[in-house]
């Protein structure tokens, strides 16, 4: 009964980019119930974090009623004992004196009655979309009865899906960005790029139905997809959205773009190595949308604008911050691997200058212990570079070991000939520094495992 409320009221007034995803699998419904009609004035889509109720979007409701419900539902929420934000709001509750915002980022809209006109004024998005087709490069619209009676092309979905994510240094996150294109599938529309007879790249679009618009939501593809499929799946969908009348298309939220604080902006820039922000910008830009839309977040105006943030970022990650953190490190992410190896080199060269004396019991240890390191830096560089299953389970394997012999050589020898807090300190890295490395190299085995076995 609560999911048909939630659907009706998403139909009747789900005017933002982001108005479907109130339905999607873990979100909770706060409806604001009229009690002298009995009527649902409005709906309100959130996660609880424990700490704080953080919404998706704006409440969906009529657009002269959203600010009513927005204030009606932060009282709800208080009186649980929780805070409550409002993440990627498009700006409807900027005008209430009980709300704040900042900007979080933008979002690109084109009109696809125009996308044909724009294409071809585009030379270098014309040039991608010769590319693709060259390698011979197809796109189709399948439809969710297809997907759902036929197993094989749902195979190849699911494992364009687990390619895709694979792929990422960072775990699944929640919340706005889950990965689910192919719920819902009745409500979506979803296209396929296939070379070969093999699915590469998949669109799913999910409605924004009070706009008669479309969310181009979920664009995934995987390694054996050429340069400029991205691009044919997109002009696709563009033209089929324009032969039906639409008029309003968005590929959503680029986070940390725009006129955001400068704060943010240092974020974009230290966050590279593990999601690239800008290039996730770069790439919706490059398709030249008719207008930029900014996107905020929202939170009561005796509320701190860190916190709530902060109550953002723990519904992406699904619960705290530094369990994501470390869900993070021990998936072996590239841009550690990277500085594993760095470290590890730096140590290796350490290792050969040291005196025998007294860090090993003889010279044929000490030589022993450099050639092992040499060995394991060469195999971590292999693994990097070539995304090597078997070589990241190998190296995993000798890290292992060397935590269990150094772990020995350290009781056995080391720690009663050590006399000073320096000795103390490096024999502490000695020691724990493969018991740490162990599990991210384990974790970069599972990883890369998901990746060539998709």
């Amino acid at each position: 009964m609560s999911a048909a409320r939630a659907e009706s009221l998403v139909q009747q007034y789900g005017h933002t980019g982001i108005a479907f995803q109130a339905l999607s699998p873990g979100m909770r419904h706060w409806f604001d119930r009229d009690e002298s009609t009995g009527l649902d004035r409005g709906l309100v889509a959130y996660v609880d974090t424990g700490h704080a109720w953080v919404v998706a979007g704006e409440p969906i409701a009529p657009r002269d009623q959203v600010i009513a419900v927005a204030e009606r539902f932060v009282s709800a929420a208080h009186a649980a004992g929780r805070r409550a934000c409002f993440f990627a709001t498009e700006g409807a509750l900027a005008s209430s004196l009980h709300f704040r915002r900042v900007q979080i980022g933008e979002q690109p809209v084109w009109d696809p009655q125009r996308w044909q006109e724009h294409v071809g004024t585009h030379r270098s998005l014309r040039e991608q979309l010769r590319r693709a087709r060259a390698k011979g490069v197809a796109v189709r619209r399948v439809t969710g009865d297809a997907v759902e009676n036929d197993p094989a092309l749902r195979a190849q979905l699911d494992r364009v899906v687990g390619h895709w994510l694979s792929a990422r240094s960072m775990p699944p996150m929640h919340f706005l960005v889950e990965v689910a294109p192919l719920a819902q599938l009745a409500q979506r529309r979803m296209y396929v790029a296939e070379r070969g007879g093999r699915v590469v790249a998949l669109l799913s679009l999910a409605p924004v139905p009070a706009r008669g618009g479309w969310l181009f939501e979920h664009l995934l593809r995987d390694s054996q997809a050429p340069n400029g499929t991205s691009e044919l799946l997109v002009d696709d969908a563009m033209r089929s959205l324009s032969n039906d009348g639409v008029t309003w298309a968005t590929l959503g939220l680029a986070p940390l773009a725009g006129s955001v604080p400068r704060w943010m902006q240092w974020t974009r820039t230290i966050a590279r190595p593990l999601f690239n922000f800008a290039g996730l910008s770069a790439f919706k830009r490059k398709l030249r949308p008719q207008q930029w839309e900014p996107m905020f977040l929202a939170y009561p105006e005796s509320a701190s604008s860190a916190l709530a943030l902060a109550d953002g970022l723990r519904a992406f990650a699904g619960g705290t911050l530094w369990r994501f953190g470390v869900r993070t490190v021990f998936r072996g992410p590239r841009p550690l691997l990277v500085l594993l190896e760095w470290l590890l080199l730096l140590w290796t060269i350490a290792l050969a200058l040291a005196p025998t004396s007294p860090w090993f019991p003889d010279v044929r240890v000490h030589i022993a212990w450099v050639l092992f390191d040499l060995g394991l830096y060469v195999l971590l560089r292999l693994v990097r570079t070539r995304a090597w299953t078997a070589g990241a389970r190998a190296a995993a394997a000798a890290v292992s070991l060397d935590a269990l012999l150094t772990a020995w050589q350290a009781a056995a020898w080391n720690t009663s000939r050590t006399s000073t807090w320096m000795e103390a300190l490096l024999l502490g890295i000695a020691v724990t520094g493969p018991l740490l490395t162990a599990p991210m190299l384990w974790g970069a085995a599972r990883r890369l495992r998901g990746l060539t076995s998709h």
